[in-house]
């Protein structure tokens, strides 16, 4: 229930039963649940980093669970904080990978560089890229539909990593929930061992395999676009720092929609974002991988709830009100 928080469940489990058990020492808490009690220690170490724990007013070495009120409060705004940190780091690493991007659109040769002039050459690129992985492949899904030609080679490679232990982790966008094919996909390889998250917009396609080589496409527009391959340190590092922060923010798939104090779901809090920035509707559209008729739904209901007669007079009353923070804007 509160591992969304970045509580484990033993820490979890040990806090609850201080609530219910305030005298309770550590090995009274580990009989109450069964575990043992360096397992009982090591969640209340956890609990003290969380600030859910506290000295014991007796004066011994004792410690007194913080009430919930006050102290997953406070959890949930440190959480908040670093979800709006690391929204904000997102925000940049895509833009200075739109320029990285369209800086190597002019390069067609070098050590650390591929340039892959067609789709074709891209796709049979990434296919051997793909077969010679043998640790990690990290994975970009900036679109809400794949073909169903793409998604069944797709699953038969996707067996072969996964039978040859590699770790699989794929960012796909919120929306895939509206296209059967991919979220059935999606749930194949999470009920296969492929760890799947889902984020209101993801930044840009990407492959990064083994943390060697990463592979973005040639241009922003994607539509029948090559792609290029890099292989330098520096540059992987980068893409691969760009990843973790999107990971880390994006929901596990299967888990409940996240919605914040004000809720809003995730993809309300990106529609806002990208309203007070001026986007459009359709631009908003693509951003979040969902129809024109889908951001029109959610702005319905969002300009009800702000009372705003406008996108924009939206984006700004969200700001003023708090659901947005200038952060976000950056």
């Amino acid at each position: 229930m509160l591992q969304s928080l970045g509580m484990s469940g033993t820490a979890e489990s040990v806090y609850l039963q201080m609530l219910r058990d305030r005298d309770a020492g550590p090995d009274r808490i580990a009989d109450a649940l069964g575990i043992d009690e360096a397992q009982v220690h090591d969640a209340l170490d956890e609990l003290s980093r969380l600030m859910l724990v506290e000295d014991s007013w007796a004066g011994d070495d004792g410690l007194r669970p913080v009430s919930p009120e006050v102290g997953l409060a406070a959890l949930l705004a440190r959480e908040q904080a670093d979800v709006a940190r690391r929204n904000q780091e997102i925000e940049e690493g895509r833009v200075a990978l739109a320029r990285l991007v369209s800086e190597l659109q002019n390069v067609r040769k070098g050590p650390d560089v591929e340039v892959l002039e067609t789709a074709a050459e891209a796709r049979d690129r990434l296919a051997t890229l793909t077969e010679q992985c043998t640790q990690d492949l990290c994975t970009f899904v900036p679109t809400r539909a794949t073909s169903s030609r793409a998604l069944e080679s797709s699953r038969a490679l996707s067996e072969t990593l996964l039978e040859r232990g590699v770790r699989m982790r794929t960012v796909y966008l919120e929306s895939i929930r509206n296209d059967q094919p991919t979220w059935d996909h999606a749930t194949w390889l999470r009920n296969n061992g492929a760890e799947v998250r889902l984020a209101a917009t993801v930044p840009v396609r990407l492959q990064i395999i083994d943390q060697d080589h990463a592979m973005v496409p040639l241009t922003d527009t994607e539509s029948g676009s090559g792609a290029v391959v890099m292989t330098s340190p520096g540059v992987v590092a980068a893409l691969m720092a760009l990843f973790t922060q999107t990971w880390r923010s994006a929901t596990p798939l299967g888990a409940d929609r996240r919605h914040d104090d004000d809720g809003l779901s995730v993809q309300e809090h990106e529609l806002l974002r990208l309203w007070a920035k001026g986007a459009t509707d359709e631009a908003a559209g693509r951003r979040l991988g969902v129809s024109l008729r889908t951001v029109r739904r959610l702005s319905s209901g969002l300009m009800e709830r702000l009372d705003a007669c406008s996108r924009f007079q939206a984006g700004a009353l969200a700001l003023e009100c708090g659901w947005l923070d200038p952060a976000d804007l950056s």
